[in-house]
């Protein structure tokens, strides 16, 4: 496809990927509810526990190395501001009961510090439409969104983190 046709798609799609792997702002976070690893609800984007969080948005399990590589930055900037927090939202579909709490009895089981529990929000919703809410073309990287309460999406990037990415998340994050 010419270089020009590519550009457009990728307006279209509302993701206009910069060098790096980071992309524009734009777009809001639905509000989707969930259970954190403790079984507490969560709401999201409003009842996230900074003004400003990093969500980490997973669809396999092969991607927590992806996702892993997110977490020193993320700590930095929670150490640096005590209104910013992070989270883990693996995304599975639409499940039974049964699955949900096998799955999440696993990821429980896999973290194995209580500490953390609070951060990772396994969501059980309609991935296609999940997607298409959140611009995310397909479910080949790990996808990492700064948001605000009101759900608005500050910054993006996907894929494991990189210095380049590092460095755009911490200039974000400052603004």
């Amino acid at each position: 496809m010419p270089q020009s046709k590519t550009w457009f798609v990728a307006l279209l799609l509302g993701c206009m990927v910069a060098p790096g792997g980071a992309a524009q702002a734009g777009g809001t976070f639905p509000p989707l509810t969930g259970y954190d690893l403790n079984k507490q609800k969560v709401t999201l984007p409003g009842g996230m526990a900074g003004t400003t969080d990093l969500l980490l948005v997973s669809f396999e399990p092969e991607q927590q190395k992806d996702v892993d590589s997110w977490l020193p930055a993320a700590q930095a900037l929670q150490h640096m501001n005590f209104q910013f927090h992070y989270y883990q939202l693996p995304v599975e579909g639409r499940e039974n009961f049964v699955f949900r709490w096998w799955d999440t009895s696993s990821l429980r089981s896999e973290q194995n510090d209580p500490q953390m529990w609070p951060w990772i929000v396994p969501l059980f919703v309609e991935r296609g439409k999940l997607m298409h809410e959140l611009e995310i073309p397909d479910m080949k990287q790990v996808v990492a969104l700064l948001v605000d309460r009101q759900g608005r999406i500050l910054w993006r990037a996907s894929g494991a983190m990189t210095p380049q990415l590092r460095a755009a998340l911490m200039a974000a994050a400052q603004e």
